[in-house]
């Protein structure tokens, strides 16, 4: 259950993936022709064909190739992860997983002889971050690009209209921001954080799209401020806000925060409109009848080892959870690994929902000097 080398080989490696056409055929191509091709092809290989030339890495990070897979019905559930370094909060690595298609041989380890899926976080070139959706939010028909990446703030923010197609720059943020937390609720973007923590006034803000305007929120207080924020998301009319230290709300009719003692869960996600997080080692769904967490059944034994750092996406209707695993497992000895597994979910008759492992396997070897795993997911 754990990767090959890449310098390794196996006598049941699968073949290898086929070439992603030569960028060359398409040079004398209509711009459309071009955009046409790719919508066709597995966002997995965008990483990659960022890096072939500027012309590839601007067509892929454009609207109009994200709107085409929309209407050619080609867009793929990704997952990604990022890494923060230790030394630098500033320097960040991103990884998107890769599942090997199903007609494909799972792979067996060059040691071990355990069969392993072959599924892996793929590491992506800094230049394809500006297309993973943390940096973006949508309202409506528009897609946001909030404040600056990397190690540059700005108040900018872009809008992109899925309907026309056409960016434009929307009204500046009060205060510059880098890697801002941000949601969208009843029309509106709410930004927090990605600023000083010493910012009182304007730390949080939120954008009314109607009017055009910027207004801050109320000052949370330096316990919030100060923390490290880890999801910022809106349920049922308020903003909810999960911190390395406490979990707080913005209520949005009062204007007001407060600290909740209600536990949000260590990650959440929602599929087919139940919700579902990972909290305290068990896999739990929301029941709005009894307004309680309850436990997703058939996992007991999946739930023994999921350890730290969890986290859980919806991935095409199915769960998908990453965690940082322990130093060993069975009786194979291993550095400190990125786990990752999918679960499909059922609601059975009696109300109950039940799990099962379709698979789970380590797919990144965590780099010592790499913290603070986060965990997204998107539509592309």
């Amino acid at each position: 259950m754990v990767l090959v080398p890449p310098n390794e080989s196996s006598p049941d490696a699968p073949p290898p993936s086929p070439t992603p056409p030569n960028p060359s055929l398409f040079s004398s191509l209509p711009e459309d022709i071009v955009v046409s091709v790719l919508a066709h092809i597995s966002t997995s290989y965008y990483p990659t064909l960022c890096l072939v030339s500027k012309r590839f890495r601007s067509l892929i990070l454009s609207e109009e190739l994200g709107m085409l897979r929309s209407k050619l019905g080609t867009q793929e559930e990704c997952v990604y992860v990022r890494l923060q370094s230790r030394t630098d909060p500033c320097d960040h690595r991103w990884f998107s997983l890769w599942i090997q298609p199903n007609d494909i041989k799972p792979l067996t380890h060059w040691k071990t002889k355990v069969k392993c899926t072959g599924n892996m976080f793929l590491p992506m070139p800094s230049s394809y971050s500006p297309r993973l959706p943390i940096f973006r939010e949508t309202v409506g028909s528009k897609t946001y690009e909030i404040g600056g990446q990397n190690n540059h703030f700005s108040t900018d923010v872009w809008v992109y209209d899925m309907l026309t197609g056409k960016p434009r720059k929307a009204p500046s943020m009060t205060v510059a921001r880098k890697h801002a937390h941000t949601c969208s609720m009843d029309g509106k973007l709410y930004v927090m954080g990605g600023c000083k923590a010493d910012e009182s006034t304007c730390w949080a803000e939120v954008f009314d799209p109607n009017t055009q305007t910027w207004e801050p929120l109320p000052d949370p207080g330096t316990e919030l401020r100060y923390s490290l924020l880890k999801k910022v998301e809106a349920h049922r009319g308020n903003v909810f806000v999960r911190s390395n230290k406490k979990n707080f709300v913005y209520l949005t009719k009062e204007r007001r925060w407060e600290v909740i003692e209600v536990d949000l869960g260590e990650s959440t996600c929602e599929i087919d409109n139940v919700c579902y997080c990972y909290n305290n080692g068990e896999c739990l769904w929301f029941d709005t009848k009894w307004g309680q967490w309850k436990p997703v059944k058939g996992l007991t034994w999946f739930n023994r080892h999921v350890r730290v750092s969890t986290e859980i996406r919806n991935y095409g209707g199915k769960l998908v959870v990453v965690w940082a695993g322990p130093e060993s497992y069975v009786f194979l000895p291993l550095p400190r690994a990125i786990w990752a597994a999918v679960i499909l979910v059922e609601k059975r008759n009696d109300g109950a929902i039940w799990g099962r492992v379709e698979w789970e396997d380590i797919v990144l070897l965590l780099p010592e000097t790499y913290r603070n795993m986060v965990c997204i997911g998107s539509l592309q």
